[in-house]
């Protein structure tokens, strides 16, 4: 269980059209966990959570910079 692995599925799904394809069409949070696994991405919903919120943050401070 990794922050790193919640960081990398984060940045994964933004830049990569086929994988983010392969995460919305499994069936269920099982088949999705056992995907995730397969990969070696492994990560509690805390964990995911941070990650997107560190992904906001870059968001945020991205749209800051090209406000000014």
């Amino acid at each position: 269980m990794s922050l790193t692995n919640a960081r990398t599925f984060v940045a994964k799904l933004k830049e990569d059209y086929v994988f983010r394809n392969k995460v919305l069409t499994t069936s269920g949070t099982e088949e999705l966990a056992a995907f995730l696994r397969s990969i070696n991405l492994v990560f509690t919903q805390r964990e995911l959570v941070g990650a997107m919120a560190d992904c906001m943050d870059q968001l945020e401070s991205q749209a800051e910079t090209n406000s000014y």
